[in-house]
């Protein structure tokens, strides 16, 4: 009886964990736990237009991954859109029905590409020379056809920590190549705050707004984001913290096929991460020359290329200097605590009476400029040939007068789309020839962008002719924008 009852308790507890397995196994061990026996979705895989195959997979479950033929053509992975920029991750549980899309290389029509190609961008090291001018002038910025390669181009560049690049050809914003391009590149897994280029910071990966370029050791080397609305293949190649050196970028094309376009990169040689020299405020009667507590202070903003820095002051009568009618101002540097002024004897203080000015320091010469800020259109505007894109310049971007919070500008609108730097209004299909905006600044920087509610703040596209725009303000100060 003891050995029929001990079997009977072996028995019972296998089937318990028989039972435990199986009902472990209807959860999802692929997915995240809440699928249901038998939920199924559709993959289809595709090679443009045509289906190639279509199969059920269970839900939370992953795509295997697999090589199709094609005659004349060479296989270069799976996508997961039609445009062919975003590689499949293949380690994804899929929830939802699923496309996957094959690239492929036509080896029998490969021509020689004639295209000249160049760098624009910004930054401390070699990019100091772009300033972001298109077809430049400056050898360092322009690619070199690589010896014995129909279709490879190649160039040096130094980089310091936020140096930044595309790779651009006939003069124009037309298939700029960025950080999609690079090898290695992908999208990031980031926490909350880490992703500078979402300005809310509430992202999560899925929002695919950051990529990453990684070396060997994992560590991240170049970083990028959709600071303008680009497509992920465009955005800018930016030097990661800690990774200052000299980088030789390779370019290899496929006219007709440009979606093959790749870039290979490689580390020549580490440099030392640049020395700061400067830290930039404001100081003076408006906040008591209080130099020890830069946190009362107007800070100043670093340019890019680390140029310049600037900044804007606004200067009420209260702010005017013992028994003066004026409020006296200089810049200080927080490191090795020098300090610059505008006034002609390079010594004395400078002096501003009530009203908003941009400050502008150049490091080079120490110079410093302060300008009143007003109120301007700015937007797709040229000088002569040149395009000056949504800054202020006197005498091309309108200025606008008035008073009692009602301000107006009348001038005259010119088709700028002919123009390679202002060819996105035709390819975005926007319905105008010149696309403007209200600011508050000066040739310095701009302070403040006013559009409209109806308008969601986007730029007004404008039709060729006279044209007149108006600025009010409410009793709270909020202002609104017309055009007629």
């Amino acid at each position: 009886m003891k050995t029929k009852k001990w079997l009977s308790l072996v028995m019972a507890a296998a089937m318990a964990i028989s039972m435990t397995a199986i009902f472990a196994g209807c959860n999802g061990e692929n997915g995240n736990g809440n699928e249901k026996p038998g939920d199924q979705i559709t993959v289809t895989w595709y090679d443009g237009r045509s289906e190639l195959k279509t199969e059920k997979l269970d839900k939370g479950s992953k795509a295997t991954e697999w090589t199709p033929e094609k005659t004349g053509y060479e296989f270069k992975g799976w996508f997961e859109e039609a445009s062919l920029s975003i590689a499949f991750d293949f380690g994804k549980a899929l929830q939802e029905d699923t496309d996957i899309f094959a690239k492929w290389l036509d080896t029998t029509n490969v021509t020689e590409d004639t295209n000249s190609y160049y760098v624009i961008g910004t930054g401390s090291g070699t990019m100091k020379d772009s300033a972001w001018g298109h077809s430049p002038a400056a050898e360092s910025l322009n690619l070199k056809k690589v010896e014995g390669q129909t279709n490879a181009f190649t160039i040096t560049l130094d980089m310091y920590a936020g140096d930044r690049f595309q790779i651009c050809f006939g003069g124009g914003w037309d298939g700029q190549m960025g950080i999609g391009y690079l090898q290695g590149a992908e999208y990031a897994d980031f926490a909350v705050g880490q992703n500078p280029y979402m300005t809310d910071n509430e992202g999560t990966a899925a929002d695919k707004d950051y990529a990453v370029v990684k070396n060997a050791d994992g560590d991240i080397v170049f970083h990028g984001g959709n600071e303008n609305d680009n497509a992920y293949t465009s955005w800018n190649v930016v030097c990661y913290e800690g990774q200052d050196g000299t980088y030789t970028f390779t370019l290899h094309t496929y006219p007709g096929q440009e979606s093959n376009n790749y870039i290979e990169w490689k580390l020549d040689k580490k440099l030392e991460a640049l020395t700061k020299t400067h830290e930039m405020y404001i100081i003076g009667s408006m906040n008591g020359w209080d130099s020890a507590n830069p946190e009362n202070l107007i800070k100043m903003t670093e340019s890019e290329d680390k140029a310049t820095w600037t900044g804007f002051v606004t200067i009420t009568e209260e702010d005017y200097a013992d028994g003066k009618e004026y409020a006296e101002m200089k810049l200080y540097n927080a490191i090795g605590g020098s300090w610059y002024t505008a006034a002609e004897d390079g010594n004395s203080n400078t002096e501003l009476t009530a009203g908003t000015y941009g400050v502008r320091y150049t490091v080079a010469t120490n110079k410093v400029e302060v300008e009143e800020c007003k109120y301007y259109v700015v937007g797709t505007f040229l000088d002569g040939e040149t395009a000056v894109n949504f800054s202020v310049k006197k005498g091309v971007t309108p200025e606008l007068t008035g008073s009692d919070g009602t301000y107006t500008a009348t001038f005259t609108v010119e088709d700028v789309t002919s123009n390679s730097n202002y060819s996105w209004m035709t390819d975005q299909g926007k319905d105008g020839v010149c696309a403007v905006k209200v600011v508050f600044g000066c040739e310095f920087g701009i302070k403040d962008w006013y559009s409209d509610d109806a308008n969601n703040g986007d730029n007004f596209y404008l039709d060729a002719g006279e044209c007149t725009i108006t600025l009010s303000f409410d009793e709270e100060g909020n202002g609104t924008v017309t055009v007629a």
